[in-house]
């Protein structure tokens, strides 16, 4: 009864009326959408061998080690964050910013093998830029959700759509006595005060901004570029 009930929430047939052929299928669509060979046994009311079987006649044994140590480190990997979270949300944590007194919601990710990171004072926007870079976001626990909801309701959607000429957000460049001619500033009004910072190198002003747990976002292909090519100028330089 308990595999029959478990069969049906994941709308499959109970094992008694599934026939081989289709019980081969459900295997082997199931183990590429992700299922262990365990949870896929349990779903059918059969032994993990008797899956195990199906699913070498379609791959390899070379391909199916390293589907299944994927699956386990990327459980283990989830499983780790899960325990360790401060705020119940993957990758997330909540900065007390003890310089000036602007709190903020960090979401940190690996990109090329370099610890990046994404931050908002808002946890509901944090949670639109991260999506919207193609990145994961996992509430473990309800009271994440509900904090989640509760930072919608002060979130402004069209923050994210205020582009400007420089592709930016919230940076301009000012006329200056450098040799550049210019500087880059980056500015926002938050609580009736103005927060200003500037420099003459674009990866430099990403660097100080992010430090202070402000946001930061390329809004142009044009923009990421040249921020990528600044960082190589600096590191050819030492």
């Amino acid at each position: 009864m308990e595999n029959d009930s478990l069969n049906k929430a994941h709308g499959v047939k109970p094992k008694d009326m599934m026939s081989k052929e289709e019980i081969s299928e459900y295997v082997i669509s199931a183990y590429d959408s992700g299922k262990t060979m365990l949870d896929i046994a349990k779903d059918i009311g059969r032994s993990k061998i008797y899956v195990s079987k199906i699913i070498h006649q379609v791959y390899d044994d070379e391909e199916i080690k390293v589907r299944q140590y994927d699956k386990i480190r990327g459980k283990n990997k989830l499983d780790f964050s899960r325990y360790n979270s401060t705020s119940g949300i993957y990758r997330v944590r909540f900065v007390e910013n003890k310089r000036d007194g602007n709190d903020y919601w960090s979401y940190q990710y690996y990109e090329n093998s370099k610890l990046r990171r994404i931050a908002s004072v808002n946890l509901y926007k944090l949670k639109v830029i991260v999506l919207e870079k193609g990145l994961d976001w996992i509430e473990f626990t309800d009271e994440a959700r509900d904090l989640v909801l509760k930072y919608k309701e002060t979130y402004d959607e069209y923050s994210l759509k205020r582009h400007n000429k420089t592709g930016f957000f919230r940076v301009t460049k000012r006329k200056t006595n450098t040799k550049q001619g210019f500087t880059w500033a980056y500015s926002f009004k938050e609580n009736n005060q103005l927060n200003f910072i500037s420099s003459v190198n674009i990866s430099i002003l990403k660097k100080k901004v992010l430090d202070r747990g402000w946001e930061w976002i390329e809004l142009t292909d044009e923009a990421k570029r040249l921020v990528e090519e600044n960082d190589k100028e600096l590191q050819d330089k030492f």
